[in-house]
């Protein structure tokens, strides 16, 4: 039986992205990306909002790119799949975290720069990670 993990996300960046490097050399970055919804209350009638945070892990030229042209506020769409680890908290209990892994992505708005080398990549793939 054949089996689908596809996510897609589109909202504003909650803080600028900080690029790192793994082991291997290969660029990775994680951003938090917020998603609103908004909705009239049936009962009162008055606008309701919530918020939902996605974080969504970026590798190679993707991470380098978002690094490079993005920052907070910034409004990026991806399209990739769901993953889940086990990580130990601070008092030692383990929790799981779910990350959206990017395989393509689109740089839909960033606000101006006053200097930015190369041009902007509005998408870009990557091979499975």
């Amino acid at each position: 039986m054949p089996y689908v993990n596809k996510i897609e996300v589109m909202g504003n960046l909650g803080r600028d992205p900080e690029l790192r490097y793994m082991p291997d050399g290969r660029a990775v970055t994680n951003v938090s990306v917020a998603v609103q919804k908004t909705w009239n209350d049936r009962e009162t009638g008055k606008a309701k909002e919530r918020t939902e945070w996605f974080t969504v892990v970026l590798y190679g030229g993707q991470a380098e790119t978002v690094c490079r042209l993005m920052s907070a506020g910034d409004c990026l769409q991806v399209w990739g799949e769901m993953q889940s680890r086990r990580v130990q908290g601070r008092d030692g209990s383990e929790k799981t975290v779910y990350e959206v892994i990017a395989k393509e992505m689109q740089i839909i708005r960033t606000a101006p720069r006053e200097k930015v080398s190369g041009g902007i990549h509005d998408m870009m793939k990557t091979s499975s990670e």
